[in-house]
Order: structure tokens, then C-alpha cells, then sequence
């Protein structure tokens, strides 16, 4: 099936009452819900995915021309097997989730992620979201 995975950042300064009143209770121009979105799609046939909580994340790279490894500690991994039994993980610091959901029906997966709106963080490669205070030092 078709995967699509969606990452909202919460707009701290969104308020419920001021949509209420002025806008039928949706978001607006001046009063958004989430601060930016990121769409990432599974380019595979993904069979099956699974979560796993509080798990530990290995950050892979180079930097200065020297091969890196940081483990990165308290993630939820969502992975993705597809049809050739190949899996694509994205992760999120625990602190930075608010919550997610899935949709799923026979021919479409789709994975929701709303992350906290007070919560800093980078995104260092596609799928990837760390608060800022658990990124390695080493990699600032």
C-alpha cells in the first residue's frame, strides 16, 4: 500500500476560543494551528509497520570529512516494511510528540504526527525530529 507520513509542529500561539468566535472554529490566516507541516512518502509497497517506544536511534553521517554514529536515546521509531522486506524508519524525540494516528484502509496508510508546540527541535534529515537539548553536542 501507499504510505504518507505527515509531521505538524504546533503553533503555540493558536487559540481555540479566537476560532470559535470569528472563524466557525477552524484556523485562520491570522490564528494557525500548526506553525509547518512536512509530507514525506514511503516510496516503497509498504505490508506492515510498527511502532516502537523509548528506543534508542543511531544519527549516521560525516561531518568535517569524518564518518559519525550518535546514538540518540527516549525515541519512537515508526517503521515500514515493504514487499521486498526493506524497512525505512522515522523517529521523533519522545518529548517532541504530542501524539500521532494512523489511517488505514486497503489501498492508502497515512501517519499523522503532531509535534509540541513549545518543544524546540531540528530536523536533521528527512523524517528525522530531535529536541534540541538531546542532539548530540558533538554534531552543533
Amino acid at each position: 500500500m501507499r504510505c504518507t507520513v505527515r509531521f505538524y509542529k504546533l503553533n503555540f500561539d493558536y487559540s481555540p476560543e479566537f476560532a470559535e468566535a470569528h472563524h466557525d472554529g477552524k484556523p485562520s490566516e491570522n490564528n494557525r494551528l500548526y506553525d509547518w507541516e512536512d509530507e514525506l512518502a514511503v516510496k516503497s509497497n509498504v505490508v506492515s509497520y510498527h511502532i516502537r517506544d523509548n528506543q534508542s536511534f543511531y544519527l549516521q553521517g560525516e561531518k568535517d570529512g569524518a564518518a559519525f554514529n550518535e546514538e540518540l536515546n527516549a525515541m519512537i521509531l515508526f517503521d515500514f516494511k515493504d514487499d521486498q522486506d526493506q524497512t525505512t524508519t522515522m523517529a521523533c524525540s519522545k518529548s517532541v510528540v504530542k501524539r500521532f494516528e494512523f489511517d488505514e484502509n486497503d489501498e492508502n496508510l497515512e501517519l499523522n504526527v503532531y509535534l509540541e508546540e513549545e518543544e524546540p527541535l531540528t530536523n536533521p534529515v528527512p523524517g528525522v525530529y530531535v529536541a534540541l537539548q538531546e542532539f548530540p553536542k558533538s554534531l552543533i
